[in-house]
């Protein structure tokens, strides 16, 4: 009797594990245009890597929805000795600059350039879940420079 209680155990928990792994919500990229700028306005706040290994938090406020779009890049929590070999050693281990040439690129991603040639291209990808999409659930995914370091970052929409 032990032994079938927990052959079917065992079984729920196989049967449990392959319907999460089908329950696995599929993304799609959103191609941006002129038209659809609005999906971006508002802060976007996330995690980034770059230069080598160094993990740290990033924030991007968007404050327009017409090209060329508008904000503010924020990158927080960079450790000391990352931070030291930087111009001014990012002092308080942060950054943070200015844009206002964000552009949609020829394949539809976001691309924005701040002072001293930094810049980043990130894709708008988007749940395909409508439970999720009415929830607002999109993330930004791209890469960037700064000041020579490339990045990565993955970005979640602030809700209101």
């Amino acid at each position: 009797m032990k032994k079938v209680l927990c052959l079917i155990a065992v079984l729920l928990l196989l049967v449990e594990a392959i319907i999460a792994e089908c329950a696995t919500v599929p993304t799609t990229t959103t191609i941006l245009t002129e038209n659809n700028l609005s999906i971006l306005e508002g802060r976007w706040e996330g995690s980034a890597v770059f230069a080598r290994g160094v993990h740290t938090t990033i924030t991007l406020d968007i404050y327009n929805d017409s090209l060329p779009l508008k904000g503010k890049v924020s990158i927080q929590n960079i450790p000391r000795e990352a931070a030291n070999i930087f111009p001014d050693g990012f002092e308080g281990s942060g950054w943070e600059s200015y844009f206002d040439t964000g552009t949609i690129t020829d394949k539809g991603g976001l691309m924005i350039r701040g002072r001293g040639g930094n810049f980043g291209e990130f894709s708008l990808v988007e749940s395909e879940s409508k439970r999720l999409v009415l929830e607002g659930e999109s993330k930004l995914d791209g890469w960037f420079y700064l000041w020579g370091a490339k990045g990565a970052a993955t970005l979640h929409k602030r809700r209101r």
